[in-house]
């Protein structure tokens, strides 16, 4: 080992450095090992450390579970990390972040976003929980900072949103000036019921001969989801390239806050036309309206649940196996003739790309 050239270190700073690492020597200590440790603390920040975490989420190594994440989680992981964690502590030793770090991220996303607050704190969990465990040892955190991040949980309240056939009119007339991508992706929220990932990130090859089948690797509960489009819905899911809602400037499908900015627009539009404020829709508002009309459409219970993909209870998972295929897809035509029947009866058959048959009917 050197320390470097004379005279920038004198005699008397290299006799101390010696001394030094004689002493490590007796102590059983290799210095060149030290040093190279020493390096790799110094090194080792929370986003070299973050870089390792999500290689062992992609091979399943992150959890005690022990698989593959699905490509959901992965997104939705590196969304928290990108949007709440990288701003704060990218570039701090990842030794040295403390317990009240993590809380004060926590409490300030808590002040605005409850629900994020929440599945921040989680993932913070998970994520230290990870380099502070055997299946992290390629960090070697020593203490756990996150350990007690659960204490902080904000209540959440279950959302009962829904749009009323009123809001649905409304909603129907705000998409009319929104671009051609955007009005059909919220077009096939409406009619699909499907979820805003599921819809935004679809691909053509899950469409065949107007069934869109959604793989298990992109539904919440990993079970395959089929949806039998009707003949509007085929049209708007109809694309010529790889991706049905494809990004503007990359090879890609459009990113969530895309469709989120796009349900900013359509919002405000209705409010203009209500004439008075209205209360915030999701995405995911889409399926509760859907639900919410099947008793009323006389849809019996189990197709309902079906058509959402929602998985059988009990014993009933276990052995009924019948998947309903056809009662679904009556059901998805059933509902899509209820939203075109709107859109003409407010003269946006044409300008929604509704398609007519000889009887008038879609």
């Amino acid at each position: 080992m050197n320390l470097g050239a004379f005279p920038l270190h004198s005699i008397a700073a290299a006799r101390d450095w010696a001394i030094q690492l004689n002493a490590q020597v007796e102590a059983g200590i290799d210095p060149r090992e030290a040093r190279r440790a020493k390096q790799a603390h110094a090194a080792m920040t929370v986003a070299r450390a973050h870089v390792l975490y999500m290689r062992a989420v992609h091979e399943g190594r992150s959890s005690r579970a022990k698989r593959p994440n699905k490509p959901r989680t992965i997104s939705d992981k590196l969304e928290i990390y990108d949007r709440d964690v990288a701003p704060a502590l990218a570039d701090k030793i990842i030794y040295d972040v403390t317990e009240a770090d993590l809380v004060k991220l926590v409490e300030k996303k808590g002040r605005t976003a409850r629900v994020r607050a929440n599945r921040l704190a989680a993932e913070l969990k998970v994520f230290f929980g990870w380099a502070s465990s055997l299946r992290g040892t390629e960090v070697g955190l020593a203490i756990d900072p996150s350990r007690r991040l659960g204490d902080l949980r904000f209540p959440e309240t279950a959302r009962s949103r829904k749009l009323s056939l009123q809001e649905i009119e409304w909603f129907l007339l705000a998409l009319v000036d929104e671009e051609r991508d955007f009005r059909r992706g919220m077009l096939a929220w409406l009619l699909t019921a499907a979820r805003i990932s599921e819809v935004g990130f679809a691909h053509r090859d899950e469409i065949v001969d107007g069934l869109w089948t959604i793989p298990a690797s992109r539904t919440k509960n990993s079970i395959e989801h089929s949806i039998a489009l009707g003949p509007w819905g085929q049209r708007l899911m109809h694309t010529n390239g790889d991706w049905v809602f494809p990004a503007p400037k990359i090879d890609g499908p459009r990113s969530k806050s895309c469709w989120y900015k796009a349900r900013n627009r359509v919002k405000r539009r209705m409010e203009v036309i209500a004439g008075r404020p209205l209360e915030r829709f999701t995405p995911h508002d889409f399926r509760r309206t859907a639900r919410s009309n099947t008793k009323r459409l006389k849809v019996d219970y189990e197709t309902a649940e079906a058509m959402l993909n929602h998985v059988k209870k009990g014993m009933e998972r276990t052995y009924d196996r019948y998947e309903m295929e056809a009662e679904k897809r009556a059901w998805f035509l059933k509902w899509e003739n209820e939203i075109a029947n709107k859109a003409w009866a407010v003269g946006l058959g044409d300008v929604l790309e509704i398609p007519v048959a000889p009887d008038g009917r879609i």
